[in-house]
């Protein structure tokens, strides 16, 4: 990895606690699960304390619509937000899980529908962009 890059290299929904990818991660019928977000930066940023911004949105792709609004964090590139050295390094790595509420709740709106998540990470100054798509899954 060229040392001032960086890139999504993951995007899995598990059920809660898990880090293990599920296409029903909110199955049998919780009222939540996990998106873990994975990323690789080179060795001049994954520790520059440089700020970004990353975005989680979700498409419903069975009604084709946005179920919830879209997750705009801030972060930087440290180890207070995760990132470490990749094994003996020279490059960082990072791995975070966000718990998603299930809209509505078990039985709620969302059941039996197909959804996706897409994420989104840009650099302070827009001087680097990644974005990356999870599998389909299926809300139960």
């Amino acid at each position: 990895m060229n040392a001032n890059d960086f890139m999504l290299t993951g995007l899995t929904t598990a059920h809660t606690g898990s880090t293990v990818k599920d296409n029903a991660p909110n199955a049998p019928a919780d009222a939540s699960f996990d998106l873990v977000v994975e990323a690789v930066a080179g060795s001049a940023l994954g520790n520059s304390g440089a700020p970004y911004s990353p975005t989680i949105s979700a498409i419903d792709l069975t009604a084709v619509s946005q179920p919830w609004p879209p997750q705009m964090l801030r972060q930087a590139f440290d180890p207070v937000t995760g990132w470490t050295l990749s094994g003996a390094g020279p490059d960082y790595q990072c791995s975070q899980t966000f718990p998603i509420a299930v809209p509505g709740g078990p039985g709620g709106p969302l059941v039996g529908h197909t959804l996706q998540f897409v994420a989104s990470l840009i650099s302070q100054g827009a001087q680097s962009v990644s974005i990356i798509q999870g599998d389909p899954f299926v809300l139960v």
